[in-house]
């Protein structure tokens, strides 16, 4: 456990930044160790003895090496022949004084001319001696190293409930302000939810978890209503699962679910956002028509062509057979007679009030509309409804007069029918 400073939050071992105020732990934490049982102590060694401290004249013969020849037996040790005595005189040579000897004066040392110089004295001080050394009254500055870049691993958690840091991805208790393990802020942190599936399945099969000191509301007999209702969940998961199994292992019951879906998207769209497509009659017959204008070219598919009526016909019309039953949603209407100049138009009457009647292949009356056509040149298109429609009859009641003399009794260049797809 490491323990804030800053706030004395208390975090994990694996966190690096305080979940409470967001301190970097390495500077401003600390860590607590559970206290454990104290060792047994051990035996007491036995006390070392204390080393001989020689003196100035022993140091002196171990320099000289005299103290090692004597230690070996069995060995002699040559004296050099002494040199002639000389009448020069004898100075004396003094010797280094250890620091570390009490010696109160140094020993001179007799020298003559000719007689092997003495060996260079030994320092007092030993490597085993502690070094001494002045007290200081200010403590040596330390200096805590920089932290150097962090290397961002891949988050080492994600457990539903978490908050997870939008910086790092690493996953933080719901308590914490900061993240665990780069610090951020977790204000606009997001929770990890679980997923649909085992919402969906804890949410039918799953314990319900009480707080601590939760009672019923009352108490009596068994809730038969909140069994019943746990059978019937499980009864419709039941019966879902096993129309999945059908839908994959059955082909008749898989063309049947995909029909009947397909029907329904069809259905859907068309009342949304429908296609219209032509659809052609395989007959086309009037109570009259002149020469050379049948009531066929309404629906030869050009502009160029139409019908006309006989200027004694008083009740013209019009008679439209399908091969098979349709379902027509739109009729469109090209007036007059089509011709070279733009006045050709206003030679021929025009339809103005139609009647249209819609039957079935038994001839049996399915609708009816009234249409008022306005008297211009092109297509005007007009909604219907009209369902297992197979044979449309169009009645001529008015029409928009003639700029001359009339040669016919009204004239249509093109009818149109049109279904949903």
């Amino acid at each position: 456990m490491i323990v804030c400073k800053q706030c004395g939050h208390h975090n994990e071992d694996s966190d690096t930044f305080c979940g409470s105020c967001g301190k970097f732990l390495e500077w401003s934490g600390e860590r607590v160790v559970v206290a454990q049982p104290e060792p047994e102590p051990a035996p007491a060694a036995e006390p070392e003895p204390e080393p001989v401290r020689l003196g100035f004249v022993d140091r002196v013969k171990q320099a000289v090496g005299l103290d090692e020849e004597q230690s070996q037996p069995g060995t002699t040790v040559e004296q050099p022949a002494a040199p002639p005595v000389t009448t020069a005189p004898i100075a004396a040579v003094p010797l280094p004084v250890a620091t570390a000897a009490p010696v109160s004066a140094p020993e001179p040392v007799l020298a003559g001319v000719g007689a092997p110089s003495a060996p260079a004295a030994v320092s007092g001080g030993s490597v085993d001696e502690p070094v001494s050394r002045r007290p200081t009254s200010v403590a040596p500055a330390v200096t805590r190293p920089r932290p150097g870049p962090r290397t961002m691993e891949p988050p080492s958690r994600r457990h539903p409930g978490d908050l997870i840091c939008g910086q790092c991805g690493e996953g933080n208790d719901p308590a914490r302000h900061f993240c665990r393990r780069c610090g951020n802020s977790l204000d606009e942190a997001i929770a990890v939810r679980m997923p649909w599936y085992r919402r969906f399945f804890n949410r039918l099969f799953g314990v319900r978890t009480r707080e601590a000191g939760w009672r019923p509301r009352r108490v009596g007999p068994p809730n038969v209503i909140g069994g019943v209702m746990r059978i019937v969940r499980i009864a419709i998961v039941a019966l879902l699962a096993v129309g999945i199994l059908a839908f994959l292992l059955v082909p008749p019951f898989h063309h049947l679910v995909v029909d009947r879906l397909t029907a329904g998207v069809t259905t859907v769209r068309k009342a949304v956002h429908p296609n219209y497509v032509n659809v052609y009659p395989v007959t086309a017959t009037a109570t009259s028509q002149t020469a050379g204008h049948a009531a066929a070219l309404t629906v030869d598919r050009t502009s160029n062509s139409y019908w006309a009526a006989i200027a004694t016909d008083r009740a013209p019309q019009l008679v439209f057979t399908f091969s098979e039953p349709q379902d027509l949603s739109e009729i469109l209407f090209r007036s007059g007679a089509p011709g070279a100049q733009p006045s050709d138009f206003l030679k021929q009457p025009r339809p103005k009030a139609v009647h249209i009647i819609f039957s079935d292949a038994q001839g049996k009356l399915i609708t009816a509309t009234d249409i008022t056509l306005t008297d211009q040149e092109g297509s005007q298109f007009y909604p219907i409804e009209a369902k297992q429609t197979t044979t449309v009859r169009i009645q001529i009641q008015s029409v928009h007069a003639a700029s001359g003399a009339a040669p016919s009794a009204v004239a249509i260049a093109e009818v149109e029918f049109k279904i949903k797809d």
